[in-house]
C-alpha cells in the first residue's frame, strides 16, 4: 500500500474512514485492529467532533495538528493542555489554555 496523502485527523474521522473501508471489504489486519480499538474508545460522534473542531479553530494559534490532538485526548484541565504542548514549538498563553479547557468542558457535558 502506498501513502498518497498525510494529514492529522480526529479519532472520530478515522473511525468513519475505516467504517467505509469495512463496508467495502478492503481492510488490512492493522486497520481491523484499529477499528476495534476505536469502536471501544471513541465516545463522541463525528458531528460532535466537527462542532468541537470549529470551536477550537477560534483559538488562532491552534493548527489542525493541535486541534486533532486536543479532540483525541480531550484534556480535563490546564495542566493536561500544558502537557500536550510541552514538546511542541508553540507558546500558548494562559488565556488560550483556559479557553481550550473551557471549550472541551462544554463538549464533555
Amino acid at each position: 500500500m502506498d501513502i498518497l496523502d498525510e494529514q492529522d485527523i480526529s479519532a472520530a474521522e478515522a473511525k468513519k474512514i475505516l467504517d467505509t473501508r469495512k463496508k467495502d471489504g478492503t481492510m488490512t489486519h492493522e486497520q481491523k485492529m484499529c477499528t476495534e480499538y476505536l469502536e471501544k474508545t471513541q465516545k463522541m460522534s463525528k458531528k460532535q467532533v466537527d462542532d468541537l473542531t470549529e470551536e477550537l479553530k477560534k483559538v488562532d494559534i491552534l493548527k489542525p495538528r493541535y486541534i486533532a490532538l486536543i479532540t483525541n485526548i480531550m484534556p480535563d484541565n490546564e495542566e493536561e493542555v500544558d502537557m500536550l504542548f510541552s514538546k511542541e514549538r508553540t507558546n500558548l498563553k494562559k488565556e488560550e489554555i483556559k479557553k481550550i479547557v473551557d471549550i472541551v468542558k462544554e463538549f464533555k457535558k
